[in-house]
């Protein structure tokens, strides 16, 4: 089994430990170009979404004309598909279809590109420990 610990760190502001949220360090591969970004784990999103600037950095081709439109803290949006691998520490995760579309400017404020939402976490483990400030990703073995 896959583990991997990662300690809440954030310098420079104290936004992140008072509001309990944790900033993950993701590489994100399209086809030819991966690169490391930080996404912010989000538990109540339903899906993975990533800034546009993220998608012309790594070149990535959007897997259908058809655009999908959602409501979270930005209002109704709408959002193109794409897919990618993403690698969360020494955990690969395989043609994964994400959303790009716009994100609240805070995030930017503070170099974040994206959000981990529950279509990718769904296929993880997690164990958050807020007063250790730690958590736990695992990759659950699937036996066929």
């Amino acid at each position: 089994m896959t583990v991997i610990l990662v300690k809440k760190k954030f310098v420079g502001d104290a936004t992140f430990d008072k509001l309990k949220l944790w900033v993950i360090p993701v590489t994100i591969k399209g086809e030819e170009i991966k690169r490391d970004f930080n996404l912010l784990l989000d538990t109540g999103a339903q899906r993975t979404v990533i800034l546009p600037k993220v998608k012309e950095n790594l070149d990535l081709i959007e897997v259908s004309e058809k655009s999908v439109q959602g409501t979270g803290v930005t209002g109704n949006s709408q959002y193109s598909t794409v897919k990618v691998n993403l690698e969360i520490g020494s955990i690969n995760l395989v043609d994964i279809n994400i959303l790009v579309g716009s994100l609240p400017g805070l995030f930017s404020r503070y170099q974040i590109v994206g959000i981990l939402g529950a279509d990718v976490l769904q296929l993880l483990s997690l164990k958050i420990d807020y007063l250790e400030k730690l958590l736990e990703i695992e990759r659950p073995f699937v036996y066929s």
